[in-house]
């Protein structure tokens, strides 16, 4: 899978038709514990149907982020966050 960061994103020239379809994740994993933790601080840049594997939308509480979309809805995963989701609590 495709995946472009800020750096890529700045170092390359793409259509606004291209970048408006864009939305910054950024990327979260979910041990075998249950245990969560935030492994970048730079965004990611995904396309919309990019998506589709990450169909697992769960909250997040004390994170930068306010929901995460999971891989695989229990066990060990990786997720994906929108930057500009709703501010936590």
């Amino acid at each position: 899978m495709f995946i472009l960061t800020v750096q890529t994103m700045n170092n390359r020239r793409f259509p606004q038709s291209i970048k408006k379809e864009m939305t910054e994740y950024v990327l979260y994993i979910r041990s075998k514990t249950g245990a969560i933790e935030r492994k970048s601080s730079y965004p990611i840049f995904w396309c919309y149907e990019w998506l589709l594997p990450y169909a697992h939308e769960e909250p997040l509480i004390g994170w930068p982020e306010s929901k995460v979309f999971w891989a695989r809805e229990i066990g060990p995963s990786v997720g994906i966050a929108p930057v500009a989701s709703t501010p936590p609590d």
